[in-house]
């Protein structure tokens, strides 16, 4: 039996809640892929413990300072109020530290991450592979296409794709 860490209990969980942020806020079956995938590739789904959660990522999605900051500097207020309507929280109020421990929260700014971005998410895995390198690993993250594969297959089989 697998341990999981970040406040979530399993992969079915994982994609129960990605599938509640998406339908609030927005989008096609990419952009759930999209955010299923992220938790893939950035702790195997909740599998992966983060050893320096100070100053690395933080949460099922691995957020950074920076990355919440831009949410809450730039997001779209009709978001911010969605969220509050249909999930209760108050994204301008939100602390790194508040992602550590709460899955559904660190999809929601997953998913308002996602939507600063103005290029649609892709249809197939191999571009949502290369929008998340570019766009939410970026240049100076250490991740690469390859992983995002690797860690989707190995999180969600090889039929997913």
């Amino acid at each position: 039996m697998s341990k999981f860490y970040y406040g979530v209990t399993s992969i079915p969980e994982v994609k129960v809640l990605a599938r509640r942020v998406r339908d609030a806020l927005g989008g096609s079956d990419a952009v759930l892929s999209q955010m299923i995938e992220t938790t893939c590739v950035e702790t195997k789904c909740g599998m992966f413990p983060d050893s320096h959660p100070e100053k690395l990522g933080v949460g099922l999605c691995q957020h950074d300072q920076i990355g919440l900051d831009d949410i809450q500097l730039n997001g779209e207020q009709r978001h911010f109020d969605i969220v509050q309507n249909v999930f209760g929280y108050d994204i301008k109020s939100v602390e790194l530290e508040d992602l550590a421990y709460d899955p559904l929260l660190s999809l929601i700014c997953c998913r308002l991450s996602y939507k600063r971005i103005p290029e649609s998410i892709p249809k197939d895995l191999n571009g949502r592979a290369k929008y998340w390198k570019e766009y939410y690993n970026t240049e100076a993250g250490g991740g690469t296409v390859q992983h995002y594969l690797e860690s989707v297959e190995e999180c969600l089989g090889k039929e997913w794709a």
